[in-house]
């Protein structure tokens, strides 16, 4: 009973076949079978000129309206118009654009929160103000006005937004007995929208006001921190790339000389700990940031893979999120006028399996080590839990569990809320026999109080070997995939073994020397990932600093900044919050 429709969802279904099937017979027929077979196909319609006039006349009424502001529905890319809803992988996917989880919420540009909240992000004298609105998941509540019909819902502010316009998701809102996954998730906006039973349409006109209210947002952007680092992404256009290929290269080499120059093999004599040698297969990976556009297929396939633990809103807020793969979010803007927004850039950043890792060195029990096909692996059993080696991380890529998400440890009690805190109620449900039957055999289910990461989707190579094994020939390139390799649309990510030259991870490092980096590689913890730059088919130079806290209105993203700190062009900071 939604979008000024009164009939119940059952009751419009059954109607709608009713009129095409023609009888109760055939409808139980085709709702038996699951299929319908069309036996003959109707011809199309002429063109007709008067529909077009109609469906036009009816987009112009949609926009008319005495509001001062435009809303703007839309589906996420998780849960859609709410079907992905019941679904928790699903629901604890950030968005690729506000990094939110568990809700939605009112997208608005800085003007309109200037205007509407007194938030004014771009004044940096503001710096309390602003940094609360950052870092603390309470965001201010609006009320939106639609022809009569009103919602609250919490704001985030995201550059590009038009000074008038408010987005907001829908399929959030569901509240009667539908599960425990979608229930009291987010805000029901489809009473902004009308449903004539063919068309879904919406008056964009709308009226919003501040409640004073807060509400929480579960977002993951913030959870992370580079220590200030700058040197993580890297993007240039293509007319800046034709006219210095070695822009990127120099660069690197500019960074790394700092530390190289007192050393004649900076690999093996810049570290007082052991060089590990790979002396057969050594896996690495490749990411194109050209072809990824942070749909975060590959964040739920590695949730699906790897037994990646769902732990709710709560521990979302508590910064217990446990994704092993992130999608880090740059927005590319002025900062003094950061509405106009000139780009994003997405970056996956998983375990980069470092061949100097930091994590292995501080670890007491050695439950993080190196194997001799080059992965940082966990030896679950191992871990006391101390969290020396997410400390340690640089890349800020490992993940422990702070309580008994996964219902396998052996200690009674761990998921008791007196005792660790209460867990939302999908946690559990996550928990019961018939929903732990997707949880993959070949993957160990780890329990509270360990650390877990990527593991390059060890259990995948194992099977890959043990096949080519049994056959008695050389593991094939191609035959050992990812979980995110395989999940992923562009084919942003390459994986495969570095030592074989013929590997299709090897010629794409071999093609593109001039636009390989890796993140943080001054730090020589020897990362096996490789990332290719951002290169825009603009003239247009989008991006001449980094573009730090605060979605690239920063201190750190104007021209002005970059020149006044020698810092080259394209790099961008740690991830931008919101």
């Amino acid at each position: 009973k939604w979008a000024g429709n009164n009939t119940d969802y059952e009751t419009y279904f059954r109607n709608y076949w009713m009129a095409k099937l023609g009888s109760e017979e055939a409808f139980e027929k085709a709702l038996q079978d699951g299929i319908l077979e069309q036996t003959s196909t109707a011809a199309a319609g002429g063109y007709s000129g008067g529909a077009v006039a109609t469906a036009v006349a009816g987009v112009a009424s949609a926009k008319k309206g005495t509001g001062k502001y435009e809303v703007v529905l839309y589906q996420k890319v998780s849960i859609g118009t709410g079907t992905g809803a019941y679904n928790p992988w699903l629901q604890e996917l950030p968005d690729p654009i506000s990094k939110a989880t568990w809700g939605n919420y009112a997208l608005i540009s800085m003007s309109m929160a200037k205007e509407l909240l007194g938030l004014d992000l771009a004044n940096k004298n503001d710096e309390r103000n602003n940094n609360n609105y950052e870092y603390y998941p309470d965001k201010p509540v609006i009320e939106i006005t639609v022809a009569g019909k009103k919602v609250q819902l919490p704001i985030l502010v995201i550059p590009g937004m038009n000074a008038n316009t408010v987005a907001v998701a829908v399929g959030y809102g569901r509240n009667e007995g539908l599960g425990k996954t979608a229930a009291g998730v987010g805000h029901n906006v489809y009473n902004f929208a009308n449903f004539n039973g063919t068309t879904i349409s919406y008056n964009a006109s709308a009226d919003i006001t501040s409640t004073g209210k807060k509400e929480k947002i579960a977002q993951t952007q913030i959870h992370n921190s580079y220590e200030g680092r700058v040197e993580v992404v890297r993007e240039t256009t293509l007319a800046s790339f034709i006219k210095d290929p070695n822009e990127i290269t120099d660069f690197r080499q500019d960074l790394m000389d700092k530390y190289a120059k007192a050393s004649n093999d900076f690999r093996k004599d810049a570290t007082m700990y052991g060089v590990h040698e790979t002396p057969g297969i050594k896996w690495g990976m490749n990411i194109d940031m050209n072809a990824c556009y942070g749909c975060g297929a590959c964040v739920v396939a590695c949730h699906t893979e790897n037994n990646v633990p769902v732990v709710g809103k709560s521990e979302v807020l508590r910064y217990h999120d446990m994704h092993w793969l992130r999608i880090d979010r740059y927005f590319v803007s002025d900062e003094n006028n950061a509405d106009d927004l000139k780009g994003v850039v997405f970056q996956p950043m998983m375990c980069q399996h470092c061949d100097n890792a930091p994590c292995e060195n501080v670890c007491p029990v050695a439950a993080t080590n190196h194997s001799s096909e080059g992965i940082n692996q966990m030896a679950y059993n191992r871990c006391i839990g101390t969290r020396y080696c997410a400390n340690n991380c640089p890349f800020k890529v490992r993940r422990f569990n702070w309580s008994d998400y996964t219902n396998a440890d052996s200690f009674p009690n761990n998921q008791d809320q007196k005792l660790v805190g209460k867990l939302d109620p999908v946690v559990h449900q996550m928990n019961d026999e018939l929903t732990r039957m997707v949880l993959n055999p070949d993957v160990t289910v780890r329990s509270r109080g360990v650390m877990e990461k990527c593991s390059f989707c060890i259990q995948r190579t194992q099977a890959a070997k043990l096949s080519a094994k049994k056959e008695g020939r050389p593991l094939k390139d191609g035959e050992a995939k990812t979980a995110c390799q395989q999940a992923c649309a562009g084919d942003a990510i390459i994986f495969g073994n570095v030592h074989d030259k013929e590997s299709q991870i090897s010629q794409v490092r071999r093609d593109n020397p001039k636009r390989m980096f890796q993140v943080l590689e001054q730090l020589h913890v020897l990362p096996n990932v490789t990332y290719l730059s951002k290169v825009r088919n603009t003239e247009e130079i989008l991006a001449r600093g980094e573009h730090g806290d605060a979605e690239g209105h920063g201190e750190d993203s104007s021209p002005a900044n970059s020149e006044k700190e020698g810092r080259p062009a394209g790099e961008h900071a740690e991830p931008a919050h919101h």
